[in-house]
């Protein structure tokens, strides 16, 4: 990614530490997820509490509670120094997870939760809004990737910590474990890194900004409307929410589902589901790297790639989901599981970095922050209101049932993906105009001045 002459080493390094802090404050999602059975024990719960507090009522309050507040995240991203914000929202996510492993009781680990919530949501547009300027809009698919790479690492880690240290040493200690190192990246970026400036990456404004001039562009209520008029954003917000209900099973209830209902024990049922969030490692990587020479070739092409590997994903989940039950069964295989959690994970993650490179190159750098946090917010809903929905499933009808209706969400999804053929060239091209005049704009100020 060598297109952009303002990308240096400190550049480098500064993206590094983002990275790492987006890992930590990403290692807090699940670590509720292998040990909920235990939680519920220890607050006196049964299997229903559990499904409807611990897995239902703390995943909405954690996500959509925190995507609302991330509105407001989103929109000061594209108002104050992205910098200054960034280190806050990851204070405010972090603390509290350190504080859960302290948690006595069921309303304590609500609200812990909630604040934790607010932290992970209000990353999502500081730091891709930021990687918008150190990448061009012919790298942004790759850059995302590796963003997209390290959160999924993040929660894979964090799953991993709490499914193999949870059921020896309590449910309290993951936390504490998470949360901790963080601390330390953040201080080193507050210290040592300098915010990259508004704009360079755009073709047409990045020999101007490096030779002095100063990009302007801030959000108002015009430019917040005029988010809703480009039709590519509506379509990735409109999908956010049925893509991400199906996820609601694969990280809060399929880990305690494996070990309850389908034999194995929990450490096994963590692997299977660990093994479903390293694919979403290798699938959001490969799919970054794939949309990018996909969207190279041709714009169109990249939403009818991610479409259909959205919808594609829906198989091996329902395969996953309808194995055997190996209750009874002496040392039962852990193989199949294991290939069918992997190609799940693989499939489904593909559109999600490219999702986030289609915002980018359709949204100038001042809206960038509130439409991701839009979308953050319709993602959120998926994954707060999802869990809910499926426990009241689960009531109706029965665990198996309500994850296989769930299940069937990603296939709605990734029809509304297969829209944006029609709509995201139209809209690049519309991008790349309005920044051709704004350095018009620029230079004719520049000339001016002088």
């Amino acid at each position: 990614m060598t297109d952009t002459r303002a990308f240096g080493r400190k550049e480098l390094y500064a993206v590094i530490l983002i990275a790492a802090i987006n890992l930590f404050i990403f290692a807090d999602q699940n670590l509720m997820a292998p040990n909920l059975t235990q939680i519920a024990h220890d607050f006196g719960f049964g299997a229903v509490e559990r499904d409807v507090k611990l897995g239902g009522q703390i995943s909405l309050v954690f996500w959509v509670l925190g995507a609302l507040v991330t509105l407001g995240i989103g929109y000061f991203t594209d108002m104050v120094s992205r910098k200054r914000l960034f280190v806050a929202v990851a204070i405010v996510g972090e603390l509290p997870c350190l504080l859960s492993g302290f948690a006595e009781t069921y309303t304590q680990l609500f609200w812990l939760r909630a604040l934790t919530g607010i932290g992970i949501g209000g990353m999502i547009p500081i730091t891709f809004s930021m990687i918008g300027d150190f990448f061009s809009h012919r790298n942004r698919a790759a850059a995302a990737a590796w963003i997209t790479l390290v959160q999924g690492l993040g929660v894979a880690v964090g799953q991993l910590v709490a499914g193999f240290i949870g059921p020896e040493y309590g449910w309290r200690l993951p936390f504490i474990i998470v949360a901790a190192p963080s601390f330390l990246f953040i201080l080193l970026f507050w210290f040592s890194v300098k915010e990259q400036p508004r704009g360079i990456a755009e073709e047409s404004l990045k020999e101007l900004i490096e030779s002095g001039a100063v990009y302007t562009g801030r959000i108002n209520f015009a430019l917040y409307r005029s988010i809703f008029r480009i039709k590519t954003n509506l379509i990735v917000l409109l999908q956010g929410v049925p893509g991400c209900i199906p996820w609601g099973v694969f990280f809060v209830f399929l880990n305690d589902f494996y070990s309850q209902n389908k034999g194995f024990s929990v450490e096994m049922a963590t692997l299977i589901v660990m093994m479903g969030g390293a694919a979403t490692l290798v699938g959001s990587f490969a799919g970054g790297l794939i949309g990018n020479k996909i969207y190279n070739r041709n714009p169109r092409y990249l939403p009818l790639f991610t479409g259909l590997a959205c919808i594609a994903g829906v198989v091996p989940m329902a395969l996953l989901l309808n194995y055997p039950s190996q209750v009874g069964v002496e040392n039962p295989s852990i193989i199949v599981p294991l290939l069918l959690a992997f190609a799940t994970g693989f499939m489904v993650i593909l559109p999600a970095p490219n999702l986030k490179a289609i915002t980018l190159n359709v949204n100038s750098p001042e809206t960038r922050g509130s439409i991701l946090s839009l979308g953050n917010l319709t993602d959120s809903l998926g994954q707060g209101f999802g869990p809910a929905l499926i426990s009241l499933f689960i009531i109706g009808f029965g665990r198996v049932a309500a994850f296989n209706i769930a299940n069937l969400f990603w296939v709605a999804c990734g029809l509304l993906q297969l829209l944006m053929i029609f709509t995201f060239p139209k809209d690049g091209q519309r991008l790349t105009a309005l920044m051709k005049e704004k350095a018009r704009a620029m230079s004719a100020q520049e000339i001016n001045h002088g």
